[in-house]
């Protein structure tokens, strides 16, 4: 890979308020490239944390990164991974990064911080993943098959509000209209009562439904770390007094991102989660977000959350997927035998 461009690397030293004004710039910034979830994401899983900035040579920020590196010391490996990273979109949705930063990130980092470099950058668009596929590529870094890209629902908030509400669908209105008439408050906040609320509902959700989901633990001490400028923003829906719907979303970027979402059965009861998806949509639009990730999807396994995301007016998108750089073929052999004996373990 030849670049004519003299690059920067800064590794660690960068302070977590410079970190936030830097990462300001970028359109595909997002909650889980933020210092204060990277932080409490590395100490719950007990792993190594670093981040990376890459100036060109006019001083300017092409790309950042958080990186948490994993010892498994049995096999004499340290993995690096970049989760929803690294950041490549200035705020005009035009590319900062360029192949020769791409090289710079891995060269730094591969061979002397970790064995293995993993990242999954924060792409969706479907006329991006073919140009960010072939900078990866050309610049060392191979796709994972076997790694299943993540699968989402994207809403668009184009438009004014009355657009807005005629691309639901008709029996989407329907439920908003009836739960508009019924006596449903609606509150917003980012304090930490909120979360608690938060909390608890998707606990009770995850309960009656069976799933496992993500610990919303881990979102609940990011928020308590997060400057007043990240912080996410909850949506709780009170009826008879009672919390019974609640939202929490991300508003980084320029995609509104829901993180946890949860209504126990008055909720459902009263259509509570149909006027408080359209509070969460109207207070994200209003953020000045483009559009809103709705979360992961599973059409098989959890058909009605999958039917009530399209009903939104929302469509499907894949990520580009997880993408990888080892030191040596050695290396790539026994990560991969390695990742072929934990899937059975799994299973």
């Amino acid at each position: 890979m030849q670049s004519h461009i003299t690059y920067k690397v800064i590794i660690d030293p960068t302070k977590e308020e410079q970190w936030g004004q830097y990462a300001r710039h970028f359109a595909d910034y997002n909650m889980y490239q933020t210092c204060a979830y990277q932080q409490v994401r590395a100490q719950h899983d007990r792993q190594e944390l670093s981040r990376v900035v890459i100036k060109d040579e006019n001083d300017r920020v092409v790309t950042m990164c958080h990186t948490r590196i994993k010892h498994i010391k049995s096999l004499g490996l340290k993995i690096g991974y970049a989760q929803w990273g690294p950041l490549l979109y200035g705020k005009d949705d035009t590319m900062k990064c360029t192949t020769g930063a791409l090289w710079r990130y891995r060269e730094a980092y591969l061979g002397t911080k970790v064995n293995i470099l993993r990242i999954v950058p924060n792409i969706y668009i479907e006329e991006d993943r073919g140009k960010v596929t072939r900078m990866l590529k050309a610049s060392g870094f191979n796709q994972v098959p076997a790694a299943l890209p993540y699968r989402t629902m994207l809403l668009s908030l184009e438009g004014t509000e009355e657009q807005l509400r005629k691309r639901l669908h008709r029996s989407w209105r329907r439920y908003l209209n009836k739960a508009e008439k019924m006596d449903i408050e609606v509150r917003e906040g980012t304090g930490t009562e909120y979360f608690e609320v938060v909390e608890k509902l998707y606990r009770s959700t995850l309960k009656r439904k069976g799933f496992k989901g993500v610990d919303p633990l881990v979102f609940v001490k990011a928020q308590q770390l997060l400057s007043a400028r990240e912080r996410m923003k909850v949506v709780v829906a009170l009826w008879e007094g009672q919390h019974v719907t609640a939202h929490a979303t991300s508003y980084l970027g320029n995609t509104a991102l829901g993180i946890l979402a949860a209504s126990n059965e008055k909720g459902l009861e009263c259509g509570a989660p149909y006027l408080a998806w359209w509070k969460t949509l109207l207070a994200a639009k209003s953020a000045g977000m483009k559009r809103y990730d709705l979360g992961g999807i599973d059409p098989y396994n959890n058909p009605s959350v999958y039917q009530f995301k399209v009903r939104m007016g929302a469509e499907e998108a894949l990520h580009i997927g997880t993408f990888e750089a080892c030191s040596s073929l050695r290396v790539k052999l026994i990560w991969r035998m390695a990742e072929k004996v934990y899937k059975l373990i799994k299973k």
